[in-house]
């Protein structure tokens, strides 16, 4: 091989490699700048393993890790012995593994399970009774939204009819069970909602006056529906039908005469239509129902 040969092929090596090299000076990014500025952290006690609702809250089952100081939510813990308190607190709710340990998902100071931690600001807690037809099957859990009704039975002369109480209130509890991970539907006697204090107020009258009931809701439906009081004329599909009356009791039955139709055939040519009442009478509106309601002679 001839020796220019030689100096060229030193030559082309000697650029090749100062091409790499000045390639990975200016071109690649150092590893500072592919991770950007530091992150502040801070100390933060997450789970190290998973908790159930109601289990209780021991130091080898947390763990203390960095978080990003602007991103730490309120009422977390910098250290283990903050977290597990005085050893009786239980989890309110399930807690994930490597979830933020928070005030609101353990028992406070009075180390014991309750819902009084789950109440927003203001807020009153009250108990309704149930059975299975008035709580949605044993369908309504722990975090649903209900809407709440009240059934007037029939008193004296006033026919039993139905209001709505209030709608989307959130259910606290069924039963003593506050988990909100609920996952097996259950009969229980009695389901704590959140509430107002002037709904408590009206829930407490409720109780004393009539019946209680919960229909389940989407818990995503916000939505407020202004219903009209129901009444028994109102229990049929839409369909306009005739009342029938019973004959009171003592009263005797007309005469009827040889040449008139029998009753079927009086029936089924009477126009159709609520039948009204002769004589004098009183006409009592509920919501934009009106009830007409006869007066005795004699009154």
């Amino acid at each position: 091989m001839r020796k220019s040969s030689l100096v060229m092929l030193a030559a082309a090596i000697v650029l090749g490699l100062a091409a790499v090299f000045f390639a990975r000076i200016f071109l690649v990014p150092s590893a500072s700048d592919q991770q950007g500025p530091a992150v502040a952290t801070i100390a933060a006690v997450v789970a190290a393993q998973p908790f159930a609702f109601g289990e209780k809250i021991v130091p080898e089952k947390l763990k203390v890790v960095q978080w990003p100081a602007n991103g730490m939510p309120a009422g977390t813990f910098q250290r283990v012995a903050d977290a597990v308190g005085d050893g009786e607190r239980v989890a309110l709710r399930a807690i994930d593994a490597n979830e933020l340990f928070s005030e609101k998902a353990i028992s406070g100071k009075a180390s014991r399970l309750s819902t009084s931690a789950l109440l927003g600001p203001t807020m009153r807690a009250v108990s309704i009774p149930l059975n299975e037809s008035a709580g949605a099957g044993g369908f309504i859990a722990p975090g649903d939204r209900v809407d709440v009704y009240v059934t007037h039975p029939p008193e004296n002369d006033d026919l039993a009819y139905t209001d709505q109480l209030m709608q989307a209130v959130r259910v606290l509890a069924v039963g003593q069970d506050s988990n909100v991970g609920k996952d097996k539907a259950e009969i229980v006697k009695t389901a704590t909602i959140e509430v107002t204090p002037l709904q408590a107020q009206k829930v407490a009258l409720a109780q004393t006056v009539g019946v209680l009931s919960l229909s389940l809701r989407n818990i995503a439906d916000e939505s407020r529906v202004r219903l009209e009081t129901a009444q028994l004329l109102d229990l049929n599909d839409g369909t306009v039908t005739r009342v029938i009356r019973a004959r009171r009791s003592g009263t005797a039955a007309p005469e009827r005469s040889p040449d008139a139709p029998p009753p079927a055939a009086r029936l089924a040519a009477a126009p159709a239509g609520p039948v009204v009442p002769a004589g004098p009478s009183v006409e009592i509106f509920r919501g934009t129902k009106p009830t007409r309601y006869p007066v005795p002679s004699g009154s």
